[in-house]
């Protein structure tokens, strides 16, 4: 079984509750501890029953449950639940994986498992029994998140792990391309007086030619 559900709460905050054995019980719907949760070398443990309604039939189990980090996946934890049905002790045994995903201000857990059992849990038609442990699911998250509402806003302990994004391919490096400048355009004042300039110009020059020439006819005279 795979499936999904959103708490509202940071991803660091409820990382945190899965390695607080107390606060980890509390939040199992249905749940009624036999010993008081502890923590182990590497986890949490539970011992007490669990009652489970599934359409119109109510089970309670008793037994145990280990809560370890897993091996494989970054902020996932692994779940190893077995016991016994307390009327009839049928066996039952659960491996659940725990998966939280980041999701900026949200947390996405993400339930991937499987259910071997024998006696009434196993005479459940398969959509029913699913239906209940995606309740147990839902209720689960909803308890994360009245648990943690109180300090959702408060600064995160820092020595909660947090899920680290692959680092990114350096970037090539992009050409730079410089723009030709453009030609200034020529200023309307300039082509305003640019051709009496020239004319008057050429006049000045024709009147210089014909006074030397003038003078010229005048010393050989």
């Amino acid at each position: 079984m795979v499936y999904e559900v959103v708490v509202p709460i940071p991803v660091r905050l409820v990382w945190s509750v899965f390695h607080d054995p107390a606060r980890l019980a509390d939040c199992v719907p249905g749940w009624s501890d036999d010993a008081p949760p502890r923590k182990t070398g590497d986890g949490a443990a539970l011992t007490g029953r669990l009652r489970l309604r599934a359409g119109s039939t109510t089970i309670t189990y008793r037994g145990s449950a280990s809560v370890t980090e897993a091996e494989d996946l970054p902020l996932a934890v692994a779940i190893t639940a077995e016991g016994i049905e307390a009327r009839g002790e049928a066996p039952v045994k659960a491996l659940l994986t725990i998966r939280l995903d980041d999701a900026g201000t949200d947390t996405k857990l993400v339930f991937d498992g499987s259910l071997t059992a024998q006696g009434r849990t196993a005479e459940l038609p398969p959509a029913q029994l699913a239906a209940a442990l995606r309740r147990v699911a839902d209720r689960f998250a909803s308890a994360l998140a009245e648990e943690l509402a109180p300090v959702r806003d408060q600064e995160t302990p820092d020595t909660v792990p947090a899920r680290q994004a692959a680092p990114r391919a350096a970037a090539e490096p992009r050409p730079v391309v410089v723009a030709a400048a453009e030609p200034e355009p020529p200023r309307p004042g300039l082509r305003r007086f640019a051709r009496p300039a020239l004319a008057a110009l050429v006049v000045l020059l024709l009147v210089r030619v014909l006074r030397r020439r003038s003078q010229g006819l005048r010393s050989s005279a």
